[in-house]
This record gives structure tokens, C-alpha cells and sequence, in this order.
């Protein structure tokens, strides 16, 4: 996860979304959601195989903890290249709201 600080003091982190599932996967309470959690666990690296064969990676804008943000980037290498993009923009000061006229 990368993470910047623009010129208001604003935090961004811009990272590719790893966990597709929703949940934490050590926080299961009952026998259901431990059933759900298994199959996404078996599931996971079917998904892991798809992402290297081409499927979309979805990268993940945030702005002080809230996703402002959500872009589908085909390819880890080119995904990558678009998150580092995104920080070159924030950090020339293009997503901060601060605009001089």
C-alpha cells in the first residue's frame, strides 16, 4: 500500500485490492460464517490464478481513510504502473481540491 501526504496535509493511500472477499478472515463467530469463509479461502487461489492470467485488479483510492475512488486496471505490471501514476498525481497536487486561479 502506498501511502502520501498531498500539500493540504491530506493522507492518500492507492493500493490494489489483494482480498476480494468481504470480512476479515480470522473474524469468524459462528459455524455459518466459518463455512462462508472456507469456501473463499478454497476459492482464493483460482482467483490468485485468474489475476496472473489477465483478469482485472481493481486499484483502491483513498483520502483519509474513505475511498474516493476505484479503477479496473487489466494486468499486475500495468496496474502497478497506473497506481504510481495516481501518487504522481497527488503529488503534484492534481486530487487535492486545491486549485490556484
Amino acid at each position: 500500500m502506498a501511502v502520501l501526504t498531498d500539500l493540504n496535509g491530506t493522507v492518500w493511500n492507492v493500493y490494489r485490492d489483494w482480498w476480494p472477499f468481504p470480512g476479515d478472515v480470522t473474524d469468524f463467530t459462528d459455524l455459518f460464517e466459518l463455512v462462508i469463509g472456507a469456501v473463499f479461502l478454497a476459492l482464493w487461489p483460482f482467483w490468485l490464478l485468474g489475476k496472473c492470467l489477465g483478469v482485472r485488479w481493481a486499484v483502491v483510492i483513498e483520502r483519509d481513510g474513505r475511498e474516493v475512488g476505484r479503477e479496473k486496471v487489466r494486468g499486475f505490471g500495468k496496474s502497478k504502473r497506473r497506481v504510481n501514476e495516481l501518487l504522481a498525481e497527488v503529488a503534484a497536487g492534481g486530487r487535492s481540491g486545491r486549485f490556484v486561479i
